[in-house]
């Protein structure tokens, strides 16, 4: 049984052939190679897989395949200030897995879990963030009051299988006159949980130095290429601190949003060899009409600013899911979760936009043609 355009489709086994394999982890580098899910899982990839009376299958067409694309930093709790639904950002833009950013805290994670997590098309996980009600509340974290380590550790150990990082917020607008002290409260909570500190990082108080000092092996930071003070460089050097922190296993996150990317920034950044482990937006209600749109767009961008292909599909499919311990993602390998994404690249003049007005073309875009998650066809365009 051939699948048609516009057709969607829950079922056993799908074999997808014609399409060029795209998976750096693996070695794959546009291998032309066969993939059959069966069961929600890879169950083989091969040069030429024999077509079985039970199978469906979808000829790909030269597109490219990839596992499912990973927004790391999304705010999809709607109801908060920043919150989209979560379906409006993943499947339809061929991105399989999403994280929310510390939308939700732990007395609200629940609520979280059972109205939008679970029903999404899209699959979710949650950086919780280390607040009581997370991002719910304005500004989160300047008052001992608004957080309570053991109510969250608790919260975690009830909803560990959803939760894949502490979110915290080290900007003057979040933490006022307590600077770095919150942010050392939330790597205790990560410590105590056993998960990654994941930090976004603003306009001090606290400064970046400081912030680093806090940061282990696993953690890492978002916003990392901002336009803004107290950001990674110094007289047009990288930071002694900053270097330092990525040679102890620190991780470096684009975090794109409204206000927290900078093309010159990036630009300096990435000729001195600090090159983003991790692709990701910051998707909210106040950027999904621009500067940002999509994580593919996003993508387009760091292919304009040099990044190849296979780097950029690295960080925001195997990297994301090793740093972030999702187990069974971010991989084309056979026994792993069936979540796919199949593109085409599309050459042209395209402007892009960072956060500060700064304007950059590029001449190649990434186009999602299908999204499929746990082994079920949520988007397909062919």
């Amino acid at each position: 049984m051939i699948i048609g355009k516009g057709r969607f489709y829950l079922m056993d086994r799908i074999l997808l052939t014609g399409g060029k394999l795209l998976d750096k982890s693996e070695g794959l580098l546009m291998a032309e190679k066969d993939i059959l899910l069966s069961g929600g899982k890879i169950e083989k990839i091969a040069g030429q897989i024999r077509v079985e009376p039970d199978m469906k299958v979808m000829n790909l067409g030269g597109r490219i395949v990839s596992p499912g694309f990973i927004d790391i930093h999304t705010h999809v709790f709607p109801g908060s200030h920043l919150g989209v639904e979560p379906d409006s950002i993943g499947v339809p833009f061929g991105v399989t897995t999403i994280c929310d950013a510390g939308t939700a805290g732990p007395e609200n994670i629940e609520e979280f879990i059972e109205n939008y997590i679970k029903p999404s098309k899209t699959r979710i996980f949650s950086e919780m963030h280390f607040s009581r009600k997370g991002l719910f509340i304005k500004p989160e974290a300047d008052d001992p009051s608004k957080w309570d380590l053991d109510l969250a550790e608790e919260a975690y150990r009830k909803h560990k299988d959803y939760i894949v990082a502490i979110k915290a917020r080290a900007s003057n607008s979040t933490v006022g006159k307590l600077g770095i002290g919150p942010i050392k409260e939330a790597k205790k909570l990560a410590v105590r949980c056993g998960l990654p500190l994941y930090i976004h990082i603003g306009n001090p108080l606290p400064y970046i130095e400081e912030i680093l000092a806090v940061m282990e092996k696993g953690d890492m930071i978002t916003h990392s290429f901002h336009g803004k003070i107290n950001g990674l460089l110094e007289n047009g050097k990288i930071k002694p601190e900053v270097q330092a922190a990525r040679d102890r296993g620190v991780f470096f996150d684009v975090g794109h949003g409204v206000a927290s990317f900078n093309f010159n920034t990036a630009r300096a950044a990435f000729s001195l060899g600090v090159i983003p482990d991790i692709v990701s937006t910051d998707l909210h209600i106040k950027n999904i009409n621009g500067p940002v749109f999509s994580l593919p767009l996003t993508m387009d961008k760091m292919l304009a600013l040099g990044i190849s292909l296979e780097d950029c599909v690295e960080k925001v499919t195997a990297a994301p899911a090793a740093i972030f311990s999702m187990k069974g993602l971010g991989k084309l390998k056979e026994g792993y979760t069936a979540d796919i994404t199949v593109f085409h690249m599309e050459e042209g003049n395209y402007e892009y936009h960072d956060a500060d007005g700064n304007d950059l073309i590029g001449h190649t875009s990434i186009h999602p043609d299908c999204a499929i998650v746990g082994g079920v066809v949520e988007m397909l365009k062919f």
